[in-house]
């Protein structure tokens, strides 16, 4: 029997990592959400930004941080 589980806890980075990795492996982008949601909550995700990071890696974006933008930083309040 296969074991498996549900993270209820991840970093963007962590999800775009995964994302990554599972684009470099073939994976295709309609099939990557489905993969996220076995281990990840539902929700982690939206299919169309899961489509978006794949088509940013076919571009050849290798980073899966942020990229730091001019202007004023966010701050929680």
């Amino acid at each position: 029997m296969e074991r498996r589980c549900v993270l209820n806890s991840w970093s963007k980075e962590e999800v775009r990592a995964v994302i990554r990795y599972e684009w470099a492996r073939g994976v295709s982008g309609t099939e990557i959400p489905n993969r996220l949601v076995e281990v990840y909550e539902p929700g982690v995700m939206s299919k169309q930004m899961v489509r978006r990071w794949c088509h940013t890696f076919s571009d050849g974006r290798q980073q899966v941080e942020d990229i730091l933008r001019a202007g004023r930083t966010r701050t929680a309040t």
